[in-house]
């Protein structure tokens, strides 16, 4: 039985609502992505379709860092994981993803959790070794996104349960 912890010994993850729709908006601006609507617009849709949303705040200093959010629950098990973090050092990055996929993986029947990402690599997600062997590359889809003047590929990264039972749960005795 998991719990969904959401503090690590570096961060802590706040559940957060529309009263934090222009934090997360100012997140995603300085973090530079496009495709932004009108901060009105976002602010009235926010939280549509998640099925949880934190902001990350650093222990250390209380700052905002970033968010996390699980998103398109589907009935098949699985959902959706995104991490959006900037100049954080990749500590920070893992306690951000590990307790992200852990609170999925606690609070509901989910059999794998989804990442997608413009980078192949898994240490973009913050899952370095030796964590990396509970993350498995399931597609690539090819010239899938535009940002910043580029065609990017987006690469769908995976973490089944069953290896979340055993490298995570290890993961989570290092962190919280």
């Amino acid at each position: 039985m998991l719990f969904p912890y959401t503090e690590s010994r570096q961060i802590e993850l706040r559940p957060t609502g529309v009263k934090d729709a222009a934090k997360v908006y100012d997140i995603l601006f300085r973090l530079g992505h496009s495709g932004l609507p009108v901060i009105d617009r976002f602010v009235d849709t926010f939280g549509q379709g998640l099925s949880a949303c934190f902001l990350v705040h650093r222990k250390d200093t209380g700052e905002v860092v970033g968010f996390s959010t699980l998103s398109e629950l589907a009935p098949a098990g699985h959902l959706k994981a995104d991490v959006h973090l900037a100049g954080q050092p990749d500590e920070i990055r893992t306690d951000a993803a590990a307790l992200t996929v852990n609170f999925a993986f606690a609070m509901w029947r989910t059999r794998k959790v989804y990442f997608h990402a413009t980078d192949p690599g898994i240490e973009s997600l913050g899952f370095a070794e030796p964590h990396a062997l509970m993350v498995e590359a399931e597609a690539v889809l090819p010239r899938h996104t535009y940002f910043h003047g580029q065609v990017l590929d987006v690469h769908v990264f995976a973490i089944y349960r069953e290896a979340w039972d055993v490298h995570g749960v290890d993961l989570l005795k290092h962190i919280v």
